[in-house]
């Protein structure tokens, strides 16, 4: 067993060469996708306190912290852009293990990238290789959330250690002390899911950090267990429920490219629910009247009811964004579930309250129904004068199945940076990334990510 040193070779050994022009083109896509999301996000309430906790410490270095422009060292800039783009439930995701790559890998990739000045094709290749990794690692483990670990901070540090070491030249041997060395900081609990928490926000954030301060101490000479992640005491053993799906570990790169996999969200809110609104959407677009609607059932697997199932009424933002009766109620009501729709007083709102109660949740406990998809989902509206209305949605709008189209994803872009960035700025980040492999030094691109 030598998973550690496999993966690690691979992490170390890609090259811009060895990428595919639509593995290419889908890592710009989703660089341009969390830019959108660290720009748009920043000035909430926890990316407010993340700033003020970075610049706090008064760290020195030459990465920026993205809206706000200012320079610090590549690990809190890592942490604070990382925040900003997993703050509002917007950035991409990978269905199958329920992680978001982007949070962790982008903000690591751009805050060592300003450091070492590294060029667009470095930039692409130490993405690519940290999403790998990253996804990699949460297929292999995805039975920590049995323990109720959250698969993206765990998996963020392995995947921006790996992006971390690419770019500061790492072999074999270094990246795989790095590996080893996010080990010993990698975790995250899923609590929030069911009683709230902004400390949410920060999850991705935190693997982010762990995996550049990996990285440096391995730069500096520190070095970790060869066997890491596969040892008799192993990292990936003692977060799994059962026996971790190894062969992930060591899965070649060319093989299969895992970033084609991630699909970028068109809402605001936990993507198991998706589904639920595509559906729902169906059901509304019929010219239905929510005050008419009697009752609605919503189908869904064992793992999709456990993360969005369990709240009734939300009583902040975030418990919203994990409550699938609120989205389907919002979009049965309002017709929405993007960014400008996840408020108090939407949550407050009489007709939006009373359908949720209305709304029940059922699990399919052995796939009798939902056979196919990503967090497939049924929705049965009745209707007060015995009409029935059902959808069954088996892979929501974003992802990989049924992907958002190149202009709706710069159209997501641009509505979420309008606040941020002039339109005429917004087209140069927009330009700058879809050319990236010309660009001679990342900091040109950063340079641009300020209000």
């Amino acid at each position: 067993m030598n998973e550690t040193t496999i993966l690690a070779e691979q992490a170390a050994r890609l090259t811009y060469d060895d990428l595919p022009p639509e593995v290419v083109r889908k890592a710009k896509l989703l660089l341009l996708d969390q830019l959108g999301c660290q720009l748009a996000f920043a000035t909430l309430p926890w990316g407010k306190a993340a700033l003020s906790y970075t610049t706090a410490k008064r760290g020195a270095g030459r990465s920026t912290i993205a809206y706000y422009g200012t320079r610090t060292n590549a690990e809190d800039a890592a942490f604070c852009n990382g925040v900003f783009g997993h703050g509002f439930e917007m950035d991409d995701v990978e269905m199958q293990t329920t992680s978001h790559p982007a949070v962790c890998v982008v903000p690591a990739m751009l805050a060592v990238g300003d450091e070492q000045a590294s060029t667009g094709r470095e930039v692409l290749a130490a993405m690519v290789s940290g999403y790998e990794t990253f996804l990699r690692f949460a297929h292999a483990a995805d039975a920590m959330r049995h323990r109720f670990f959250h698969c993206t901070a765990v998996a963020g540090a392995f995947g921006a250690a790996a992006a971390a070491g690419q770019l500061l030249g790492f072999d074999e041997l270094t990246m795989r002390d790095a590996l080893a060395i996010a080990t010993t900081q990698a975790s995250g609990n899923t609590e929030y899911s069911c009683s709230g928490g902004t400390v949410k926000r920060t999850l991705g954030a935190l693997g982010a950090y762990a995996g550049v301060r990996s990285a440096l101490l391995a730069q500096a000479g520190i070095t970790g267990s060869s066997q890491a992640l596969e040892g008799r005491k192993s990292f990936v053993k003692g977060i799994c429920e059962g026996e971790p799906d190894w062969e992930w570990l060591t899965l070649p790169f060319a093989e299969r490219f895992l970033t084609l996999d991630v699909g970028v969200k068109p809402y605001c809110c936990c993507a198991a629910q998706h589904t639920v609104i595509d559906a729902a959407e169906l059901i509304r677009a019929r010219g239905i009247d929510p005050a008419a609607i009697e009752s609605v059932t919503i189908l869904q697997l064992p793992r999709e009811v456990g993360n969005v199932g369990q709240i009734v009424h939300p009583e902040d933002v975030i418990q919203a964004q994990f409550c699938g009766r609120f989205a389907c109620a919002m979009r049965l009501v309002k017709g929405g579930n993007g960014y400008y729709d996840y408020t108090m007083d939407n949550i407050a709102d009489p007709a939006i309250t009373a359908l949720i109660d209305k709304i029940g949740y059922a699990a399919d406990d052995g796939r009798a129904v939902l056979d196919d998809g990503d967090g497939p989902a049924r929705v049965t509206v009745r209707m007060a004068d015995g009409a029935t209305y059902e959808e069954t949605v088996a892979f929501a709008k974003g992802t990989k199945q049924n992907p958002l189209t190149e202009d709706e994803l710069v159209a997501k872009f641009r509505d979420l940076t309008s606040r941020a960035l002039t339109p005429e700025r917004a087209d140069r980040v927009i330009e700058m990334v879809m050319n990236l492999e010309a660009e001679e030094s990342i900091t040109r691109l950063t340079s641009l990510l300020t209000a």
